[in-house]
């Protein structure tokens, strides 16, 4: 929406449409609130200056409220005006908005509300009223929008508007493994890997490439009953149906025939059987001992009153060279709506599939990401049925007469909705999991649908990771292939033919390499080819994959300056993809 030039948008509310008030002249402050730190010395002439604190900065925003003699109206807008601005929530504290003005709609104000006051009236006895919001900038800074500028290797000019220094993001995507990357900037310097010459010489490769398979053809992918005996799931479950790529966003889905999802025909029994295609990779030409394996899934369950009852579940098999099953990596559902999960399992080679294996994740992702509606009763219609009835009738001389009849009525079974959702119910996750002799080192992580970045948040989204030692090598199993299973649970709605949505699953990618473990203190490389380094000066962290990484060699955190500033990129980055973003920033 564009905003008016007397309106204003705090944390996405528009003043007018939303909060209804109008807005008054806002003045901005020159200047934030400061503070001088000095220290008195003993018989000294005058005071020691150690320089001057800039706070936090106050703005002011008087706003009306035109009611008339209609009280009710007022209370309502003020109930209204209050609820959105304010509260009680303890998981709210701490956080602070956009604030952006329909005067200057290209600078942002990041804060947070400290008051609204008493509303004065305007006429004397109406209910047309003005008040003040007062909005307080902890960083006194505002904001002009995101800039974002390709990098070359070696030296860049980059002009920086604004009135203050900015923090600079830099995102690599290498086409060659690297031993190290920074650059300079400003007199800093910031940069991962072994700093010294001879260092990046001896740098070992930890990860040596074996397959980089973007899921864009089902050429490598078998369906052959032989081949996928080895593959097995939870419960009661029958492979059927076909897989096919979505040549879109290049994955692998269930296939659409006739316009639905194949998961092939219904079984007889809706009990505890799930159905829908399994495929065994066979691009795989080495078994591994030592292993690096990354994938992600994609797995989104739909809303509504029979969407939200749609069991999916979405797994990714790690196989040993014969096709037998050594590990997992699921996201699935709960019957009735319950909340996704998911996990990530080795298994004992030779064993049956419940009798022996080691969870490193089983879960729902933090607490914060769930949220439920109230259990909804649904009423399904399952057939009909003929029933003998009793119809009484009265003549004109108030003679009684009673008569039998057969009628057809509908059947029903009221079942429950419990459409309950999480940050997994649509979560596009990565896996990363590494053997290293009897040492397994995993990780969980959640990824933007949108940008396709890693988030950070834990508290929204799923992050983990954890490190475990196969002390009696129980689970010492070479990697040779995977399967990929994706499979629904029938629901009532099926057999009484409701129409719904099945969940969304996707394979989206499969890396593997073969694993090398460096000795300690040993240099090793940085990142593989196609890895993604992100180097943020904002947040003092460099990632690659999503990971944070170490050791990390900087001075002062180097920070972008307002005007003309010469960047310098360093590392064997000729036919690399780089990107600076950065927020230009005014005093």
């Amino acid at each position: 929406m564009t905003l008016q030039r007397d309106d204003f948008e705090y944390a996405g509310l528009n003043s007018r449409d939303d909060l209804q008030v109008e807005m008054g002249n806002v003045v901005l402050p020159s200047a934030p609130a400061m503070a001088e730190e000095v220290t008195d010395i003993p018989a000294m002439y005058g005071n020691q200056f150690n320089g001057t604190n800039f706070t936090s900065r106050t703005i002011s925003i008087p706003v009306s409220i035109y009611c008339a003699d209609n009280q009710d109206a007022f209370n309502q807008k003020m109930h209204n005006l209050s609820g959105l601005l304010l509260s009680d929530d303890p998981s709210d504290n701490g956080k602070e908005y956009p604030l952006v003005f329909g005067f200057e709609p290209k600078v942002t104000y990041w804060g947070h509300i400290t008051a609204i006051s008493d509303p004065a009236p305007i006429n004397p006895g109406m209910y047309d009223m003005t008040l003040t919001i007062t909005f307080v900038q902890s960083d006194p800074r505002a904001t002009l929008p995101q800039v974002q500028k390709p990098l070359n290797n070696g030296l860049n000019t980059i002009t920086v508007d604004g009135t203050a220094r900015t923090a600079p993001v830099v995102q690599v995507i290498p086409k060659r493994p690297l031993k190290y990357i920074g650059f300079n900037l400003n007199g800093g310097q910031f940069g991962l890997g072994p700093e010294a010459p001879n260092d990046q010489a001896s740098a070992i490769q930890p990860d040596t490439d074996v397959l980089n398979d973007p899921i864009a053809s089902m050429a490598m992918w078998t369906n052959d009953p032989n081949a996928i005996s080895g593959i097995k799931t939870d419960d009661e479950y029958k492979y059927q149906g076909r897989a096919e790529i979505n040549s879109n966003t290049s994955a692998m889905k269930v296939a659409i025939v006739n316009g639905t999802k194949d998961f092939g025909p219904l079984p007889d029994s809706l009990s505890d059987t799930w159905i829908g295609p399994t495929y065994r990779y066979t691009g795989m030409t080495q078994a591994l001992t030592n292993y690096r394996v990354r994938a992600g899934l994609h797995h989104m369950r739909y809303s509504g009153t029979h969407n939200g009852r749609a069991m999916g579940k979405v797994q990714l098999s790690l196989l040993d060279a014969s096709g037998n099953m050594i590990g997992r990596f699921v996201i699935g559902d709960h019957m009735q709506g319950g909340k996704t999960y998911v996990t990530l399992q080795l298994y004992k080679p030779g064993t049956a599939f419940k009798d022996a294996h080691k969870t490193f994740y089983w879960g729902y992702g933090p607490s914060g990401s769930f949220t439920n509606k109230r259990d909804e009763k649904v009423k399904i219609k399952t057939g009909t049925t003929t029933k003998t009835v009793t119809k009484t009738s009265r003549s004109k001389r108030g003679k009684v007469t009673k008569k039998s009849i057969k009628e057809t009525v509908n059947k029903y079974v009221t079942t429950v909705n419990k459409e309950e959702s999480n940050c997994l119910t649509n979560a596009w996750v990565f896996m990363d999991l590494t053997k290293s002799g009897n040492v397994y080192t995993w990780e969980l992580h959640q990824y933007s649908l949108y940008d396709g970045q890693p988030y950070h948040n834990r508290n929204k989204y799923l992050i983990a990771s954890g490190r475990w030692v196969d002390t009696n090598n129980e689970y010492e199993a070479a990697l040779g292939g995977f399967g990929q299973t994706f499979l629904k649970h029938p629901i009532t709605e099926d057999n009484a033919k409701v129409p719904y949505m099945a969940p969304y699953m996707t394979l989206t990618d499969l890396r593997v390499w073969n694993h090398k473990q460096p000795q300690p203190n040993e240099p090793t490389y940085i990142a593989n080819a196609g890895e993604e380094i992100v180097m943020n000066c904002e947040t003092d962290t460099v990632t690659v994959n999503g990971r944070l990484v170490s050791p990390v060699w900087a001075t002062d955190y180097p920070q972008l300056k307002p005007g003309v500033n010469g960047l310098t990129m360093v590392g064997d980055l000729d036919d690399a993809k780089m990107t600076l973003k950065y927020l230009p920033k005014l005093l």
